[in-house]
């Protein structure tokens, strides 16, 4: 299995993780980051997919997330920011699992914050939720698939509006 650890790097690029476990530390994210599980048909088949976060910062622009959970990945995100300009800042879709403790999530006024769907799951502890822009559209800041919200905690959270 691979197992690597970065610390303060700057990511130019849409970063993909697709297998592994991996660390990063005090990083930057311009693009995001992509990290995809395993897709086979049972769930209980193939190792998990991977990564931890601590203090990083993750940025987008057009029609992608800055940080997408896909397909049984796991995530665990500790004081790290999400900004997004245009679109969703956090997706975490088909059977996959976030855990955020301590972060700031901004996003557009007419955009949620977090989309979680297709199975998945997240857990938000002491984090910031905060919408900007002038339009004023109701969006709520964590959209759910109609099966999804059950499985999903928050403890301590807070919404603003910039």
């Amino acid at each position: 299995m691979l197992s690597e650890k970065y610390e303060n790097q700057v990511f130019a690029e849409k970063v993909k993780i697709l297998e592994g476990t991996l660390t990063f530390e005090n990083c930057i994210f311009e693009k995001g980051v992509y990290i995809k599980g395993d897709n086979k048909r049972y769930f209980l088949v193939g190792e998990v997919v991977r990564a931890v976060f601590n203090s990083c910062a993750f940025h987008s622009k057009g029609d992608d997330p800055c940080v997408a959970l896909w397909t049984r990945a796991q995530g665990e995100f500790v004081g790290c920011k999400m900004f997004s300009e245009d679109y969703v800042p956090v997706r975490i879709d088909t059977g996959s699992h976030g855990v955020f403790r301590d972060c700031s999530i901004d996003y557009p006024v007419k955009r949620c914050g977090v989309a979680i769907m297709g199975a998945s799951s997240g857990e938000f502890e002491n984090c910031r939720f905060c919408h900007f822009g002038e339009d004023p559209a109701k969006v709520e800041p964590v959209y759910f698939d109609a099966h999804d919200k059950e499985k999903t905690r928050f403890e301590n959270c807070s919404f603003c509006k910039k």
